[in-house]
């Protein structure tokens, strides 16, 4: 048994390093590389791997080195490591790709990513492209991910084999729905205060909703708020001479989503409420005059309620005609 450290005995220079006597039995025990530029192993294609255990090689059409175990090959690399993925929220709802950029090392050419939600269920990048060992694009469609399977995580994986994963990253967030029908909200007096409606919407994902005015500032000019909170809108409306219909698009917001809707509401002049088109009159019993602006219980408890286009106005009525009333 010949040692390594002897073998340059056994070599010729007019052999090229080629040891003569082919049948002659060399082994290697416990070799010692006291080298510095490193170890030359056996290397070839994929086609051209061996079968027995425990080879070592660095495989050209890979690029990595590798081992058989018996069974398989095994690649020697270094896994990826993700450090960070952008954006962390998806609106499922919206439709179209999303592209997520993945920070982290290691990352080699041909990678793959997945996204792993909480039922184990995995979801493949329809593109990956890898920038750079420490940053990867992927792009997948937003329809793809299940608000009830959140959170997502991250999952890199090398052409080697080797993968790493970042836990719990992608929340899925829906749309708030609104619960309030689109259209007419109320018809109310511009003598009417206090709250006229309210409209209302409803998160899945449990974020709070806020409400807003788009798109102009009807409400305002109506004389009516919004609160931002509850939904509530309320107020003294304008005085106006003619039933008048305000349009205004409102605005759900949860989660940073947002959802608009198409409203109204119909302000009519006092002397319009009810479609009591009442003239102004003279009541002989408390002499009082009544222009419109008192309560439909008022007038009708005195028999007052006196429509245009009455044929006659009398004390059989309960007063006298004076003049008729255009606003409060």
């Amino acid at each position: 048994m010949t040692r390594a450290r002897d073998l340059s005995k056994l070599l010729g220079t007019a052999n090229n390093g080629v040891i003569p006597n082919s049948n002659l039995g060399v082994s290697f025990e416990n070799i010692s590389d006291s080298g510095t530029t490193g170890t030359k192993v056996a290397s070839g294609t994929t086609a051209q791997r061996g079968s027995t255990a425990g080879q070592i090689r660095f495989n050209t059409t890979t690029g990595l080195a590798e081992y058989y175990t018996g069974t398989e090959f095994k690649v020697i690399d270094a896994p990826p490591t993700i450090i960070s993925v952008s954006p962390l929220e998806v609106e499922s709802e919206v439709g179209g790709n999303i592209t997520f950029t993945i920070i982290g090392s290691n990352f080699a050419s041909g990678a793959v990513v997945k996204f792993i939600g909480n039922d184990a269920t995995e979801l493949t990048a329809s593109t990956t492209t890898v920038t750079n060992s420490t940053t990867i694009s992927a792009i997948i469609a937003r329809s793809s991910f299940v608000n009830a399977k959140e959170p997502y995580d991250v999952k890199v994986t090398n052409v080697s084999g080797l993968s790493g994963i970042l836990d719990n990253q992608i929340a899925v967030d829906i749309s708030p729905t609104w619960s309030t029908a689109s259209g007419t909200l109320a018809t109310i007096s511009d003598e009417a205060t206090g709250t006229h409606s309210t409209v209302s919407a409803t998160d899945v994902d449990g974020d709070t909703i806020s409400y807003s005015e788009t798109g102009g500032t009807v409400l305002t000019t109506a004389g009516l708020t919004l609160n931002s909170s509850t939904g509530a809108i309320s107020g003294d409306p304008t005085n106006i001479n003619a039933s008048t219909t305000y349009a205004f698009n409102l605005r759900a917001s949860a989660g940073g989503i947002n959802v608009d809707r198409a409203f109204n509401i119909i302000v009519t002049p006092a002397l319009l409420e009810n479609n009591a088109n009442t003239l102004a009159f003279f009541d002989f019993a408390s002499g009082a005059s009544y222009d419109g602006t008192s309560t439909l219980q008022d007038r009708t408890s005195r028999n007052k309620d006196l429509p245009i286009g009455s044929s006659s106005y009398s004390s059989a009525n309960g007063g006298v005609l004076i003049g008729s009333s255009t606003q409060c």
